[in-house]
Parts: structure tokens; C-alpha cells; sequence
């Protein structure tokens, strides 16, 4: 399958197809990761992080392959895995090979940024509680007004749903400066 063709699968949803076709390409990101002193599940890990950053920046409405997909999607998976390595202060990262050039390269940093802002809010959401991440979710997707929220969530008055938004939000933010804490 071409690269145009995994991409217009991305994009219609048919992700079956497009994952069976880039998972061809794992063996190479493997044995890059072990090379590098990882195990084979942070290569699973990996891998599976960097299909996620790729369906999601396909997606995007100004995305642009600029070089082959398996070319991209290694760049994303020895981006990840430089960072990881960072994380772990495990051992110094050097010797990654400079094939990709500086502005896909910040495409990459910038994708692997927003996949791990995204991780944390999750994580944030995921320990609030469900009342909380409910309405959170209803107020910020934009699709109600606070008015029917509060109808929907069960609250006295519109006030009432506002003084709670504000309270889970402050929880939101309190868990936030620990994840950032630790």
C-alpha cells in the first residue's frame, strides 16, 4: 500500500488497514530502541505512542508528508524514545542519526508535546471523578450552554453549576501542579 493510499485510510477512519501496512515498519524502530538500551516493551511502547501522534496529525487539516511515511514515523518513534531516554537520565543521548531535517523535526517535538499535554489532562480528568470530568467535558466541548448543563446534571440553578465548574476546576489545577511536582 502506498503512503497516499495508508494516509486516505487514516483520514476515513479505516485505521486496520493503514496500522497493518506501518506495522511492516516495527522491526526497524525495534531494533533501533533495543540498540539504545530498551527493552522490547518500550519498543511496543513506543511504537504504539508514535501511531497515535501519526493518526493524529493526519488529522490535521494542515498536514503535509514531506518525506516517506516510514521515514516520519521513525522520526516520531527516535523522538519519543530521546525523550524517554531524557526522562530516565538513564544515559546520555547521543548517537541518534540527523537524517531528519529541522522543520520536521520541530513537527515531531511539537506533536510529542502536545501527546504528552494531552496524557496529563487525561490522567487529570481521569482523577477528578465523574461528576466533575462530566461537566467539565460539557463545558468545555462548547456544546451547551451552562444554563442546560445545570438542567442536565441536576443542579438547582445556573449559579450552582458555575460555583462547581469552578471548584473541579480548581481541583483540576491542584492535581496538576503535583503531576508537575513529582
Amino acid at each position: 500500500m502506498s503512503d497516499t493510499q495508508v494516509i486516505e485510510h487514516i483520514k476515513k477512519g479505516n485505521t486496520d488497514k493503514a496500522f497493518l501496512t506501518l506495522y511492516k515498519q516495527f522491526p526497524m524502530v525495534r531494533k533501533m530502541i533495543l540498540a539504545k538500551g530498551g527493552k522490547m516493551e518500550d519498543a511496543e511502547d513506543i511504537y504504539q505512542e508514535a501511531l497515535i501522534i501519526l493518526y493524529r496529525k493526519v488529522n490535521e487539516s494542515d498536514f503535509r508528508l514531506t518525506a516517506k511515511l516510514s521515514t516520519y514515523l521513525y522520526s516520531i518513534c527516535r523522538f519519543l524514545w530521546k525523550d524517554e531516554l531524557k526522562k530516565r537520565n538513564k544515559m546520555p543521548v547521543t548517537g541518534f542519526d540527523e537524517n531528519t531535517d529541522a522543520t520536521e523535526e520541530a513537527a515531531i517535538a511539537e506533536a510529542v508535546e502536545k501527546e504528552s499535554k494531552i496524557k496529563i489532562a487525561e490522567k487529570v480528568l481521569t482523577e477528578l471523578g465523574d461528576k466533575c470530568r462530566e461537566l467539565l467535558v460539557l463545558f468545555y466541548s462548547g456544546t451547551m450552554k451552562l444554563k442546560d448543563i445545570a438542567a442536565k446534571m441536576g443542579y438547582t440553578s445556573e449559579n450552582s453549576a458555575k460555583n462547581q465548574k469552578y471548584k473541579c476546576l480548581e481541583g483540576a489545577k491542584r492535581k496538576l501542579a503535583e503531576i508537575y511536582q513529582q
